[in-house]
């Protein structure tokens, strides 16, 4: 019985090894999340595509860091649910379009061909 442990023993030696050094090697990769986040991220914004990065190797990181905004939250504008070059409603991105006798032409008015 003795012997049938010890050999037990023996062949789960290597293993125990193998697992100590797995642990801290997983350790080592868990500190790597947050800069390899960050640079992927950074190389996304410097216009890398997913997919070139993926050919390079580098797969979407698990963990994306937080996205920090450069300006303070009391210094951005608030357009009041208004989007900034948006048409007026009257539909004409322009309001009226001056024509070239100095008129000027606006939504709903006709152009005859013959009052010119």
């Amino acid at each position: 019985m003795r012997t049938l442990q010890e050999r037990r023993e023996a062949a789960a030696a290597p293993l125990v090894d193998v697992l100590a050094r797995r642990s801290r090697l997983l350790v080592l990769l868990a500190e790597l999340d947050e800069p390899y986040g960050k640079a992927y991220v950074d190389a996304e914004a410097a216009g890398w595509t997913p997919e070139e990065l993926a050919q390079l190797g580098a797969d979407e990181p698990a963990k994306r860091p937080r996205a920090r905004s450069k300006r303070s939250r009391s210094s951005t504008k608030k357009t009041g649910g208004q989007v900034s070059g948006a048409a007026p409603e009257s539909g004409s991105p322009a309001g009226g379009i001056p024509l070239q006798d100095g008129a000027v032409a606006t939504e709903g008015t006709t152009l005859d061909a013959a009052s010119d």
